[in-house]
């Protein structure tokens, strides 16, 4: 009965919360921007926490101006100063773990403190470098408004495949996939995510993306749901080492930030660079 009800929380606040992300990727701009730094800034607040309970001590007041600073540039720059904040952010942290202390483990606060913002900074700031995406080659004639902005594929690739996923490993699952990752997911589950993904790909060229040709969407939502999977398997990884199952409580049926995003923090930058290296 808890299983059925937790299943109707997600269905109802997935209702309210993905019309509200697909208007502000429409809506682009500074809606896009702060959207998604507050994304990358709680996120990292909740992966501080698990980096807590880990015992670890990764450095706030470093990171933070670093994750923001890389969002900030993907919006007014296309990201051309993300290696010079990258290296300003490893030199500040290992400056300051120097002078920091009692510090238990300078080594792993260092480490932890660039992964956080590589993690969920760099990867995420690239959902605003995909809303700043050029449409130059883009037939607005023939296409008009159906030709939208490829920062929806960054969301969409992953949650049509975490929601195939989940309804096909609770009807069919048996097979786990990665236990020792994550008890849950199962071998059914992925597959029909996986199938999924590439049938919603095919109907999203039809209704808003009619300049991707069919290679291509059998590509990127066979991929692009691969490398969300990885994102997401890769954060139960983390949590699983920390001991919790949960980045936050913050979303109803659906857990933290962390938990919704992980998978999209991946498919973005697997998005803008076959945008930019295999579509042209």
């Amino acid at each position: 009965m808890a299983a059925y009800a937790e299943t109707w929380i997600r269905i109802l606040v997935g209702a309210v919360f993905i019309p509200c992300i697909v208007l502000i990727c429409l809506v682009g701009g500074t809606s896009l921007f702060v959207f998604v730094t507050l994304v990358v800034l709680f996120g990292l607040r909740e992966y501080h926490g698990i980096a807590a309970a880990r015992d670890l001590e990764p450095n706030w007041y470093v990171g933070v101006p670093a994750a923001f600073l890389l969002c900030l540039d993907a919006w007014l720059e296309a990201g051309r100063h993300a290696p010079l904040i990258i290296t300003a952010l490893l030199l500040t942290t290992a400056a300051a773990e120097v002078f920091r202390k009692r510090a238990r483990s300078p080594f792993h606060n260092i480490a932890a403190t660039v992964f956080g913002v590589a993690w969920i900074g760099l990867l995420g700031s690239h959902l605003i470098l995909l809303g700043k995406w050029p449409m130059d080659g883009v037939d607005v004639v023939q296409w008009g408004e159906r030709a939208m902005t490829p920062v929806l594929l960054a969301f969409a690739i992953p949650w049509s495949y975490d929601a195939f996923a989940y309804f096909t490993g609770r009807l069919l699952g048996r097979r786990k996939l990665l236990q020792r990752v994550s008890a849950s997911k199962t071998v059914e589950g992925a597959a029909g995510g996986l199938i999924g993904a590439v049938a919603f790909m095919f109907a999203l060229q039809y209704a808003l993306f009619p300049f991707l040709s069919p290679l291509h969407c059998v590509v990127l939502g066979a991929a692009g749901a691969v490398v969300a999977q990885l994102g997401d398997l890769a954060e139960s990884l983390v949590k699983r080492d920390a001991g919790l199952k949960d980045s936050s409580r913050i979303i109803p049926g659906h857990g933290g930030i962390l938990d919704r995003f992980d998978s999209v923090f991946f498919a973005a930058p697997f998005v803008y660079y076959y945008l930019a290296y295999v579509t042209g």
